[in-house]
């Protein structure tokens, strides 16, 4: 309740209001206003030096209680995204992917650029990546949310690059408060339950102490894709006819191919000869016909999740009693429990080579022996290693003289259909505990805080409905009778790929195969820090020179544990996950610096210097590194200020990219070379320079997604960023209520953590682009590793220090606060009006020396998406009206993002450009008494679209769901009572 801190200690929600830091969402009161309040100096995210008259040199939003609750968002997330300098990481809309977290990612520059701070300190992370499920984070005591959209790394250490996101909680909470909230569709669909019990009380004579009780539940329905209108298809929705045009499915398909890939023939094994018969797909009864990829593409759409199921509880506690006059302690405790659901199409076996009985094999007709036969070959041959088999060299056999091959091999594409969606269920607890003391010290005109904290986040993996490979191969060949499998053992039974519908139940139950994994993360940190003024010992004539000085101490330990088979790879469904563990341990010194240099000057009524700086030692790294900040405000009239920022900033690597084992993934990427990516002539004779033969061009059936080989790199060192931002802040007296604020901002990411290449569809991008254009001996081409028959089998990218990116734009922002009578109306309250814009000019990822810049601003595609890049559009838009007379209050938001255009202007994707988005929430809250509130509306009120991408240009549910709205109309009510 931004407004209803008094004085003094108003000066967060003035500098907020008016402009000093930065537009903020204006809030309203949620109960009775409060009482002027004692003086109390206010330390603002960006800084550790508390004064009264503090003003940040940095652009600074804040989210209020009010606007929480105005939102009816029970995922903090979402409305942190909803902010212009914000884009969407991981949400409760990302099904493939997703791990049941939720991230933020200021700027685009990734979640582990972001750094999540609680009360000014670290939360501990959830993933290998260093990431933090801020879900972990008890919605129901967050008193605002501060963010710093600037380097942060001098002040709050690693990972502070794009900036800092603080959640700022209520610990001297006083009664009890009991809320409970409810939302769903339009249609009833992804309902949302919600509740929360908090008490708080005094103890100790003079109310010396405080403790605060919070008790949280959330549960999250599901909702699929095929329950979702207009989501059917995973190109065009439900209702697919415009002519020419297919919905894109996996090239996986449903009734089963087998030597798919290049039309026209069969695939054949190095050292075999093409065969110029059709693609056989097989029918249920066991014959062949020709594949027809407008009617027999798989639509994997229907059963994935566009909302993702959880339920959460959480516990948290805090403490402080004041020992002695000046000296405080206190404790907090927060246990978190979320369970969390994800549901993907059954699983597919793509370009999958595996050796099969044929003469012998029940399941197929004589006809479709005779058209497999052409797999065969009397010359030996050899298959390399996978996880079905070891490598070895094969000739096959005839045995009876018939003219058909006792066994052949051949590269099968089916989805098992029979067996089921591919369910992960993931069980994530976290707790965190944090003990401090803190005082004031009159030798410094400050104080100190020093703590101690420990965290320990676990979680647990239970993957349903995948296959076994090893178990797909031995169910393949049977028996000299046909009866049964030639290796019978653990149950054998034989299995009929040939034609959906014809596994039976025992051999899907065979192959299935069920996979485990947990994972730990374990953070303990400590710091002490002294903040004060030189007042007692001398001054500048402008004033004292406010200070902090601090050191830290910090050790992270991760581990991942896998079952066997998610730790090889023997899985259809899912990528190969090795075990990772490692662990580094930080030891950290800082200081920082407020120097006051001229005030009370013609033209300057205030010049401002501020200085910092860190030196971090990680037992990673050889050589300690610094980080610095130099910054500073000018106010030549009281109505303006100018402020100038220059912030050096670092992040770690995460224990995942120095030890992470290499493993296989596959991205979302189109070969250039294929049918899918229709090559222009240049890409074309790319193609045939690296050795795809001049028939196979233009024709090759390639994958959606190809397997990327991955892993980490001990070697790594620190990234590298330096952001400079320049502003103004106009706050006119003239106008009471009215401020202006524009900030420039640049922020230059050097020795970027990154894939070789930026990404599979990068390094295929440049491999086969005009400067490297398809030479064999380029590392990138190398890189791409391809099978005789053309088609790609997998791409080798390890993680290495050799990108960069780079950003530019600005910022602007308007708020207005009034009364109504002020300006002419009748008395009926109060309008506030806040307005926050950004326009991103640049987002350019340079992924190494070599290679192409990847322009990503005002973008979507494949390039961009598989650097980690959600769409960017250039002009993004917040837009609040709230009016607020005696009990009752409205409030409308406005949130408009620019349209967007394809990546990759060699590939020709489903669609080009995703149109321009206006999204409007309108909600509304009465104040029934000092104890009952109201809070109802509802969000997407013009049921803005969902923009259908298709698969060939989208990571998730069809497109982009954590940046577009999926859901479409929701209405929320929330009743909150407080004693």
């Amino acid at each position: 309740m931004l407004h209803a801190l008094s004085t003094r200690k108003r000066l967060l929600a003035s500098t907020l209001l008016c402009g000093v830091i930065a537009p903020a969402m204006v809030a309203s009161p949620a109960f009775a206003q409060e009482e002027p309040a004692a003086v109390e100096e206010i330390v603002v995210t960006g800084s550790r030096i508390a004064r009264p008259d503090l003003t940040s040199s940095s652009p600074v939003a804040s989210v209020g209680e009010k606007e929480l609750q105005q939102s009816g968002v029970v995922n903090t997330e979402n409305l942190i995204n909803t902010l212009p300098q914000a884009v969407p990481g991981i949400t409760s809309t990302v099904n493939n992917g997703s791990n049941g977290t939720a991230t933020v990612s200021l700027r685009g520059l990734g979640s582990n650029r972001t750094l999540v701070l609680v009360d000014g300190k670290r939360q501990t992370p959830t993933t290998q990546a260093g990431s933090v499920d801020i879900n972990l984070i008890p919605p129901a005591l967050i008193k605002r949310i501060e963010v710093l959209s600037g380097g942060g790394s001098a002040v709050y250490g690693s990972d502070a690059i794009a900036g800092v996101v603080n959640f700022i909680l209520k610990d001297d909470f006083e009664g009890m408060e009991v809320s409970a909230g409810y939302q769903a569709t339009d249609k009833g669909e992804a309902p949302i339950y919600s509740g929360s019990m908090t008490f708080g009380a005094n103890f100790g004579g003079d109310k010396k102490g405080n403790v605060v009780l919070s008790l949280g539940y959330n549960k999250r329905e599901a909702l699929t894709q095929g329950e979702r209108g207009g989501m059917l298809s995973t190109a065009w929705g439900d209702n697919a006819t415009r002519t020419g045009l297919v919905p894109s499915g996996s090239g996986s398909n449903e009734p089963g191919q087998v030597g798919a890939f290049v039309s026209g023939r069969f695939v054949t094994l190095p050292g075999v000869a093409n065969n110029t018969a059709n693609t056989a797909l097989f029918l249920s009864n066991g014959n062949v016909r020709l594949y027809n990829a407008a009617t027999d593409t798989y639509n994997f759409a229907p059963v994935n999740y566009v909302q993702t199921p959880q339920e959460r509880y959480s516990v948290t506690s805090l403490a402080s009693y004041e020992l002695k006059p000046g000296l405080t302690a206190y404790a907090k405790g927060n246990f978190v429990s979320s369970k969390v659901v994800t549901q993907l199409a059954p699983t597919p076996i793509g370009n999958r080579t595996f050796r099969f009985t044929l003469d012998n094999n029940p399941f197929l007709t004589a006809a479709a022996k005779t058209a497999l036969n052409s797999l065969g070959s009397s010359t030996a041959y050899t298959i390399p290693s996978s996880a079905s088999w070891t490598a070895g060299t094969f000739t096959d056999v005839d045995s009876d003289g018939d003219g058909i091959y006792d066994t052949v091999t051949g590269v099968f594409n089916r989805r098992l259909s029979e067996v089921g969606p591919r369910v992960s269920r993931f069980d994530f607890s976290g707790f965190q505990v944090q003990l401090g003391l803190k005082g004031e010290i009159e030798a410094i005109n400050g104080g100190f805080d020093s703590y101690f904290q420990y965290g320990n986040t676990h979680g647990s993996n239970s993957l349903l409905g995948d296959t076994s490979l090893a178990r797909i191969q031995q169910a393949l060949l049977l028996n000299a009778a046909g009866t049964g499998c030639l290796d019978p053992s653990g149950g054998c039974v034989p299995i009929n790929l040939f034609g959906q519908g014809n596994i039976s139940a025992g051999a899907a139950n065979f192959i299935k195969t069920r996979i485990n994994s947990s994972q730990d993360y374990e953070q303990l940190y400590a710091g002490l820090v002294f903040n004060g003024d030189t007042s007692n010992a001398f001054s500048l004539p402008a004033g004292p020179i406010g200070f902090a000085v601090g050191a830290e101490y910090r050790a992270e330990d991760f581990a991942f544990n896998p079952s066997q088979d998610l730790a090889t790879g023997n899985l259809t469904g899912f990528n190969a996950s090795p075990p990772v563990s490692g662990r580094f341990d930080v030891y950290e010194a800082y200081a920082e610096l407020a120097v006051p240099i001229l005030k009370d000057l013609p033209f300057v009524k205030s010049l401002d210097l501020e200085l910092a700086g860190r030196i971090s030692d990680y037992t990673t790294q050889p050589d300690p590194v610094k980080t610095y900040k130099v910054a500073g405000t000018w106010k030549p009239i009281d109505d303006v200020m100018v402020r100038v920022s220059y912030n050096s900033a670092i992040r770690a690597p995460s224990i995942g990219e120095l030890y992470a084992p290499q493993s296989n993934g596959f991205p979302t990427s189109t070969d250039p070379c294929s049918a899918r990516a229709n090559p222009n002539a240049q890409v074309r004779q790319a193609c045939i320079n690296s050795g795809v033969s001049a028939a196979q061009v233009g024709v090759l059936n390639a994958n959606q997604q190809t397997q990327t080989l991955s892993g980490g790199n001990p070697n790594l060192k620190p990234e590298k960023g330096e952001t400079t931002t320049v502003g103004v802040v106009y706050t006119p007296s003239f106008v009471s209520g009215l401020s202006f604020t524009l900030d420039y901002f640049k922020i230059e990411l050097k020795d970027a953590i990154d894939t070789f290449g930026g990404g599979t569809a990068n390094l295929m991008a440049v491999c086969y682009g005009p400067i490297v254009n398809g030479n064999p001996n380029s590392p990138y081409c190398q890189a791409i590793n391809r099978l005789g028959n053309g088609s790609i089998d997998y791409v080798s990218s390890i993680n290495q220090n050799v990108a960069a990116r780079n950003l530019e734009g600005f910022d602007f922002g308007v708020t207005y606060r009034t009364q109504l009578e002020d300006i002419g109306l009748p008395d009926w309250g109060s309008l506030a009006v806040r307005s926050l814009y950004t326009n991103t000019w640049e987002y350019t990822i340079i992924p190494d020396e070599i290679s192409q810049p990847i322009k990503c601003a005002d973008k979507f595609g494949t390039r961009c998406s598989g650097a980690g890049v959600n769409p960017i559009p250039r002009h993004k838009l917040s837009t609040s009206a709230n009016w607020r007379f005696k009990q009752f209050g409205v409030n409308l938001v406005w949130n408009y993002l620019d349209d967007v255009i394809d990546d990759a202007p060699t590939t020709r994707y489903t669609v080009e450009e995703i149109g321009a988005k206006n999204y409007f929430d309108l909600s509304a809250d009465w104040d029934v008494n000092d104890n009952l509130a109201f809070t109802g509306g509802v969000k997407n009120l013009t049921q803005e679209a969902y923009p259908i991408l298709g698969g060939n240009a989208s990571p998730s549910n069809s497109g982009y769901p954590a940046v577009y709205d999926v859901l479409g109309r929701v209405f929320f009510l929330n009743a909150r009572l407080r004693y």
